[in-house]
């Protein structure tokens, strides 16, 4: 089968290569044949050489496919179904971090498309534990971004969203503008995205449509007294940090209001950042981490997906098939994408 193959650590060290098709080992793993995979920010991360990784492994994990074939103990799946998958796995169940909730962040765990082989191919196999059903309302192109709002739905479930609610995005990539969809979906009262001014043509439309009501340039606006002004001097109830820059962080605690919260997604990719710490503690701020994608919120991420709150085309700003992987990752390392999809199922004639 063809496949994306990252062979070694260093920058672009990715080619496409014959990969054998996995097989089914133990009985409670089922092979998919993989339609579609979404490109991540950390994929281009990988492309560059700059995410932590332990090849050599297939690419990819933000996918869609249909079930192929199911081992001996899997009863909730049957060839044919259509599924997406949690990435994160092999976590082992009793370290505080699994007992705990969080086994994402075990020391034992493996992540597709990091490090164990991931769906940039045409067919992946994964246990029965990490999958879910998808309704047929799901396209396939939107179904790939299920796994990575399952990150943006977690982290507004427990910073506590209130219909009404004020909400800051900091940021306009991907991560971001999933942000705007979930935060649409939840009825907020406000939405306003930041970004830079790369961001004006393409991302701050697609905010827009996606249904932020406001977007302001670093730079071009005046971003602490604009969002006061649309809330009254009060300040948003909510920030979303997507940016992970330390001018991003700055501007959340100064749009944040009186006992506002305070969400970080954002990674500096720093050991240390400065942060106004006096600032926080005179505003009695909440603050939040959030890291990597979690199972436990997949189900209410396909409910919002099968009845979107908005049209979620504006998203997907290129879909190209895998042969086309290289254009499509310089493209979006370039800033001049916001989400793109790799098609790798073909059809019985050979044509994707």
């Amino acid at each position: 089968m063809k496949a994306l193959y990252k062979y070694d650590l260093g920058e672009m060290e990715i080619e496409l290569r014959d990969r054998p098709v996995p097989a089914i080992v133990q009985q409670e793993d089922v092979l998919i044949k993989v339609a579609k995979v979404a490109i991540c920010g950390m994929d281009v991360h990988i492309y560059h050489g700059k995410f932590a990784c332990t090849p050599p492994f297939i690419m990819g994990h933000e996918f869609v496919g249909r079930v192929e074939q199911v081992g001996t103990a899997v009863s909730r799946f049957k060839p044919g179904e259509r599924v997406v998958a949690q990435p994160h796995h092999d976590a082992c169940g009793i370290c505080h971090a699994c007992r705990s909730g969080l086994p994402q962040n075990c020391a034992e765990k493996r992540s597709l498309g990091i490090s164990k082989d991931g769906a940039m191919a045409e067919y992946i196999v994964v246990q029965d534990r990490y999958l879910h059903l998808i309704p047929d309302s799901i396209p396939d192109n939107f179904a790939t971004l299920i796994e990575p709002m399952t990150m943006i739905v977690d982290d507004l479930s427990r910073a506590g969203i209130a219909e009404g609610d004020s909400v800051a995005i900091i940021g306009a990539g991907q991560i971001a503008q999933l942000t705007v969809v979930a935060s649409n979906a939840a009825k907020a009262s406000l939405i306003v995205m930041t970004g830079v001014d790369r961001d004006i043509p393409t991302h701050f439309p697609a905010a827009r449509a996606l249904g932020a009501d406001c977007t302001l340039a670093v730079g071009r606006d005046d971003i602490e007294a604009e969002i006061m002004r649309l809330t009254n001097g009060r300040g948003v109830d909510l920030v979303i940090e997507a940016s992970g820059s330390e001018h991003g962080i700055e501007t959340a605690v100064s749009i944040a209001r009186i006992g506002g919260k305070i969400s970080l997604l954002g990674l500096t990719r720093k050991a240390h950042v400065p942060v106004p710490w006096d600032s926080m503690m005179k505003k009695r701020l909440s603050l939040q981490f959030n890291w990597m994608s979690d199972y436990s919120a997949m189900d209410k991420t396909i409910e919002i997906f099968a009845n979107p709150p908005c049209d979620l085309t504006p998203l997907l700003t290129r879909e190209a098939p895998l042969e086309d992987w290289r254009s499509v990752f310089d493209e979006l390392s370039a800033g001049l994408g916001i989400k793109a999809v790799l098609t790798i199922e073909r059809n019985e004639d050979g044509c994707q």
